[in-house]
This record gives C-alpha cells, structure tokens and sequence, in this order.
C-alpha cells in the first residue's frame, strides 16, 4: 500500500519508538514549559523500575509517567505496519519501521522463541507475546500469544514485524492484527499445506474479527482497514471476520485513502482536468470539481468565468480534507477545505506560492485535532486553521528555513530549521519553546490519549506531550 508523502500526521498510528540520548543526573524542572536548551534528568522510578538520564525533550513532561526495562532475553519491540507491502511510496523496496501505538494503548512484543536444540517441537516454531500497555498509566491490558511453526524447506522463519502489526478496523479505528500459523505437514497423498489466520483486536484485547487464509502466497498479504489486500490483478479487499469483497483497479488500490470508514479514492485524468472522488468499495463517483464543487471566488475572473487550473487534494482528519486551487498560468494556489462526502467547501484559507513540479512532495503536518495545518510549499512555511481558513503564521523573509515534521496532542510543532537543527515550536503562534537535544530523535507519534514512548538504553519510558 503506497501511501502518499502529502501528509504527516500528529496522530496515532505512525512509526517507531523515539530514541533518547544519555545525559546527566541533574534534576528535572518540573511544571515548567521547555525553553531554549533543556537540561539533563535524572527521573527515578520505583524499585526496580529503570531511571530516565537523558536530556529533558520541548513539547514532552520533564519527567516520565512509566516505564520498562529492557532486560536482556526479555527486550521490547514495536510490531510493524498492517500495510506494508515491502515498498516505499515510490515503489522502491525498503524494510519497515516499529509501530508502537494503537489507539490509547501502546503495544510491545517480546520474542520467546528457543533455538532449535532447546525446542521441544519437531519442527522450528516462532514464538512471540504481544503485550498491550495502557498508554497513560502502563497498565498491562491484555497479553496475546502467538506461534507460528515453519518448514524451513518450504518458507523462511516469519519475522516479529509480519506477525505483529498495527493497523486499523474497518470503520478506520486503530487495531491490532496478529497472524498465527495452522501449518500440516505432507502425509502419504497428501500435500503439505500452509495457512495463516489473520486476527484483529481493539486497543483493548478485544477480538474484532478472522479470517483463515490457504497458500504461501498469503501469508503476508498487506491488510487495509480490516481488508486483506488479495495478490489479484484487479485488486480484491477481502474482510477480515466475513463480509462483502470489494475490487480496485491496481492503480486506485496504491492511491491515498481519504476519509473514514472504508474511504474514499481521488482520480485524476492529467493535469488541469476535474478531480473526481469515488468511493473505495463501489468506484461510483461521489463528486468532482467541475460539476459538484463551488471554486473559491479568487479563481473568477473578471468576466466571473472560472480559471481552469490544477487541483490537489490532501487528507486532514475524519471527513475533511485540503483541496488546493492553482489557476493555470499560475503559480499561486489557494488553500480550501472540503467535505469528502459532499464536496462542500468548509473553508477558504490563504494562499501561497507553489512549484506544480513539486507538488506530490508536499507535506502538510495536521494536528491530532485536525484544527491546525501547517506546511512548506517551498517559499518558507505557512500555518492555517483549517476549520475557520485564518492563517496563523507566515515564514518571515529573515528567519531560517521551516521544515514541518509533526504536531503534537499539546500543540507543539517539531520542525527542522535550515536542516540543520531541530525545534519545537508553538503550532498556532511559532513562538520558539526550544531545541531538541542532539543525538534524540523526536516524538513520531502519539498515543490518542497523548503519550509518546522514549527508548533509551536504560529502558523504555512513556512521557505525556506538554501543552505549548
């Protein structure tokens, strides 16, 4: 599933742990917004319980609200990303990142699988636990097992990140999804058979659907919003737990999805032609830009005849999405939002300078909220509000360059400055809160009860994003 790069998201299912550089034992400052360069902290925990040392993070708590150690034979890892196909969104192969957060509960898998010598087990058997952690207190929810035994003639050991994965249901709600093996041996007449039982959870444990699947080509098959994705030419999405298939057109199957619930699909005929929305399941255009939508009044001309131009669209949250207007001739566009199932303008937000040639390299970095959006076109950044389309900053002329990376449940903005340094800003002001340390990576994601997870090499530690 090639998702396109014109969104990063201040959201719940996203990539990885963040990495924590070693630092100092000097006492955090607590209570008190981060600014300028943070100190080091040293937060001790209960017994046993491992002590943060690294450097204080802007836009995080100064002091952790749990943590885990990471024991050796006992360590932590994240699961993968439920549609990863072994591709990058330019279709080049590359190997997944960790996905720790899954709705409010942060999952983490511990590999207990014996080598051979030590196995009981005729044949070689891969044997994880999935545990699923209250993201706010470090509650244990739930643990799941899973083992997968596997004929090393016929297929290679299945890997921690294909059998634990993150990903959502199918009405878009963060899942996880666990695949477990049910493998015969060949016996007499009898072929060997191979079969992988696709299972999806909430947050809490609770199983939301099956599905059991026969043949080496379905072991690993991406699963989209509770749909494994089938290996067809047409695509088929087949439901997990039953339910209706629906197909795709492989080019449609690889395209962002927009919206909730199964979602929605653009299609683009070239450039300057009419956008048209289908739904995913049926392909029946829902609207388009020529017949359904009202062009903001900057795009009239004097005449009051519509300039025809470019139109891009880029998800937000839920139902919403940022449509963007560039009238031919024009390297200006300007900024809307719009209603995916009606195709209402919401919003008219400001306009900025963009190269057409660059535009499927946008980002627009969207707060967890959806309120706020903010983006480098790549005439400086610009901040909007997405509901109302006030702007609410403006790259000046003087200041360094503003690469957007995330937005975070507090409102803090991390963002690279001239591409060299790392800062975290006040989303909705750009006021400067303070630098991120070096050597620690920022917060990729969220839980959406608005923790994130540092991992250091004294263990790993839940923090809860700080209000700008």
């Amino acid at each position: 599933m090639k998702i396109r790069t014109g969104l990063v998201v201040g959201t719940v299912l996203s990539l990885g742990l963040v990495t924590g550089c070693g630092g100092g034992d000097a006492d955090a400052e607590t209570g008190k917004k981060a600014s300028g360069n943070p100190k080091a902290s040293a937060s001790a925990g209960a017994a046993g319980k491992p002590v943060y040392k690294g450097k204080r993070i802007p836009g995080l708590a100064a002091k952790p609200a749990w943590a885990l150690a990471q024991k050796d034979g006992e360590e932590y890892s994240c699961p993968g990303d439920a549609t990863f196909d072994g591709q990058d969104e330019k279709g080049f192969p590359t190997v997944q990142e960790g996905v720790c957060q899954v709705g409010d509960a942060f999952v983490l898998v511990q590999d207990r699988t014996v080598s051979d010598e030590e196995s009981e087990t005729e044949k070689p058997t891969v044997h994880l636990v999935a545990h699923l952690f209250d993201a706010a207190t470090g509650e244990k929810r739930k643990s799941l097992t899973v083992k997968c035994g596997y004929d090393p003639a016929l297929e290679k050991q299945p890997s921690l990140d294909t059998l634990v994965q993150v990903g959502e249901w199918k009405d878009g709600s963060p899942a996880l999804l666990i695949r477990t093996c049910e493998n015969t041996e060949a016996s007499g007449l009898k072929a060997a058979t191979l079969k992988k039982v696709y299972t999806m959870y909430d947050p809490n444990g609770r199983e939301l659907g099956s599905s059991t699947l026969t043949g080496e080509r379905n072991g690993d098959l991406p699963v989209v919003r509770g749909h494994i994705e089938m290996p067809d030419g047409e695509v088929t999405f087949a439901p997990i737990g039953g339910g209706k298939d629906f197909v795709l057109e492989r080019f449609l199957a690889d395209e962002t999805i927009f919206g909730t619930g199964q979602g929605y699909v653009a299609k683009y005929n070239g450039a300057y032609s009419a956008l048209r929305l289908a739904d995913r399941t049926t392909g029946e255009i829902v609207w388009n830009t020529d017949d359904d939508v009202t062009p903001p009044s900057g795009l009239r001309g004097e005449s009051g005849d519509i300039k025809d131009g470019d139109k891009d669209l880029f998800p937000l949250r839920g139902d919403r999405a940022t449509l963007m207007w560039t009238p031919m001739g024009s390297s200006e566009s300007l900024i809307t939002t719009v209603d995916l199932p009606t195709g209402r303008t919401v919003a008219t937000g400001p306009s900025v300078e963009v190269n057409l040639a660059t535009t499927d390299l946008v980002e627009i970095v969207v707060s967890p909220d959806g309120k706020t959006a903010v983006s480098n076109f790549g005439e400086g950044a610009l901040a909007w509000n997405t509901e109302t389309g006030a702007e609410l900053w403006r790259q000046e002329a003087d200041e360094k360059n503003i690469e957007p990376l995330q937005i975070t449940p507090g409102g803090v903005l991390y963002a690279q400055l001239d591409d060299t340094e790392t800062a975290a800003l006040a989303a909705d002001t750009k006021e400067l809160l303070g630098m991120v340390p070096d050597g620690t990576e920022i917060p990729k994601a969220f839980s959406s009860s608005g923790y994130t997870l540092v991992d250091t090499r004294d263990g790993l530690f839940a923090f809860e994003a700080e209000k700008a």
